[in-house]
């Protein structure tokens, strides 16, 4: 499912405007990304946690040079799901 297809179904269930649905769905999204980048984070009950998680740098191969490189350190938001969304 795509983001247009998931708003679609917002609006009906909710019998609001796509783009009402459109507008909450990214502001939700740009919220996120604001508060796990400063470091804090986000618990939904019966939903799940966002929270900000950071990967070390790492070497890799590529497969047809067969050269080393390495990839920086990244930081992206993780969602953990947790109590009745986890198990449905």
């Amino acid at each position: 499912m795509n983001k247009q297809e998931f708003v679609e179904i917002l609006a009906k269930r909710t019998n609001l405007s796509k783009a009402k649905c459109d507008l909450f769905l990214s502001t939700f999204k740009d919220t996120i990304f604001e508060v796990c980048s400063k470091g804090g984070e986000i618990a939904l009950r019966d939903f799940g946690r966002f929270s900000m998680k950071e990967r070390k740098a790492r070497k890799y191969l590529n497969p047809q040079t067969k050269r080393f490189y390495v990839a920086p350190p990244k930081r992206s938001v993780a969602f953990k799901s947790f109590g009745k969304f986890a198990k449905n």
